[in-house]
């Protein structure tokens, strides 16, 4: 088993292939758009919507694995074996899988998607799509635990290869499609599911393959393993769910308070900016286990000369967004062919957000490689409970409008942006005099 060692590497690699990625899934949208029809698309937009939601089922199994395994294989005498975390991990995911595709699987049936989507003119059965698509997506879903080896193997550009490789498969199956004259939204669906399936079915047999000694095993797993990886996966998945709560809620306040024409410009100036943050965080990704690794070896020098490499990047990140600050509202009119109207304090507010989400994005791979969950679970609660009514506050009461709800959500991430770097600080100050002290 060899762990990869070229961080830059890995990151220039990794942000590469997010950025191809980001161009495939771009090419999809028009072919899809094209073959579907606007009316179909739509439906098919808001079925993946809600099927999004799978990707928290795993109830965090697949980020305690990936401490776990990242721990495990820095070790030369690791407590427990890395066969043992990955076959027990795959047991309990499957278990779990298993019984939301069991109880979702049957619920599903009883609901009438017509009405739901708002689709009543669609030809085809629309619980056929949908079941069809979430059982297969369940079936992929254990296959994508494969993300959390390449991760602790420190080959987190992987990951986004399979992204890239996906996206392919997806485009050139509905490309193919656009040859015929179906407009099949179940055919999109089939698709859709086999590109999961094979693609992370084939990464999944190579990682194995060249690491056999991960492969999983059923006489490898273990109670006591299983038990320890799905506590440590509970913690991380209250954090997904607190995170979810602190990013996803803005559209929805903006929509209620302010109706839905002001979501389109609030989203579309987001997007823009995102795609600066994506790029970062595609190239601190791999920040999450080497930290663990370092940890893991005692290597705190290591670990403090990675974050001052970080800190370098973000610079330059920071200098990025000043220009995309600037270029805006060109760039945007040259993309849209017209003008939302953007005022030009939402737009240097969504670059303040865009900084301060890659300043956390670098402490929060640090705070996950490091391994200390309850602190991190209990700034996400706090951060969750406080987002929502001080973005309404700031919104109506101190008459910001739309702004308010943007700069509620900034002072929130403020917290994490100020308590991430002092604890990490002080976790790896106290592991240093530690290990001075055992010297």
């Amino acid at each position: 088993m060899k762990l990869a060692s070229n961080l830059g590497r890995s990151m220039s690699r990794a942000m590469v292939y997010k950025g191809v990625s980001m161009v495939l899934s771009l090419v999809y949208v028009p072919i899809v758009l094209n073959y579907l029809g606007d009316y179909k698309y739509g439906v098919w937009a808001s079925i993946l919507s809600i099927l999004s939601w799978i990707s928290y089922f795993d109830l965090g199994i697949g980020n305690g694995l990936r401490n776990r395994l990242s721990e495990a294989v820095a070790s030369d005498s690791p407590r427990v074996s890395p066969k043992a975390l990955v076959s027990s991990a795959y047991a309990i995911l499957s278990g779990v899988v298993a019984v939301v595709a069991v109880v979702c699987g049957i619920a599903i049936a009883f609901i009438d998607w017509p009405a739901l989507l708002s689709a009543w003119e669609v030809d085809e059965s629309l619980l056929c799509v949908v079941e069809l698509s979430f059982l297969g997506m369940c079936f992929s879903f254990v296959l994508t635990l494969c993300n959390s080896v390449y991760y602790a193997l420190q080959r987190a550009q992987v990951v986004n290869l399979i992204s890239v490789c996906q996206q392919a498969v997806m485009l050139l199956s509905v490309w193919l499609l656009s040859l015929t004259d179906s407009r099949s939204l179940t055919a999109v669906a089939v698709f859709y599911v086999a590109s999961n399936i094979l693609v992370y079915g084939a990464f999944t047999i190579y990682v194995f393959a060249r690491n056999r000694e991960l492969a999983p095993s059923p006489r490898s797993c273990s109670r006591a393993v299983a038990t320890d990886v799905g506590g440590l996966g509970i913690m991380f998945f209250i954090t997904q769910i607190a995170t979810l709560v602190l990013f996803t809620t803005d559209n929805l306040i903006v929509s209620n308070l302010f109706g839905p024409e002001q979501v389109t410009v609030y989203t579309t100036a987001n997007k823009v900016f995102t795609v600066l943050s994506s790029l970062f965080a595609a190239l601190v990704v791999p920040l999450w286990s080497k930290t663990t690794v370092d940890y893991a070896r005692g290597d705190i020098a290591e670990i403090r000369r990675t974050l001052g490499k970080m800190h370098r990047l973000f610079a330059v990140a920071v200098g990025g967004v000043i220009v995309m600050v600037l270029v805006f509202k060109p760039l945007v009119s040259v993309w849209l062919g017209r003008d939302l109207g953007f005022d030009d304090s939402l737009i240097a507010l969504m670059g303040v957000y865009a900084i301060v989400y890659m300043w956390n994005t670098i402490y929060s791979q640090v705070i996950n490689g490091l391994t200390l969950v309850n602190f991190m679970v209990a700034v996400a609660c706090v951060q969750a409970v406080f987002n929502i009514p001080l973005s309404v506050f700031l919104a109506t009461s101190c008459g910001l409008g739309v702004n308010g709800v943007l700069l509620g959500t900034i002072v929130t991430m403020l917290i994490s942006s100020v308590t991430y770097p002092v604890y990490s600080k002080k976790v790896l100050d106290r592991a240093e005099a530690s290990s001075r002290g055992v010297e």
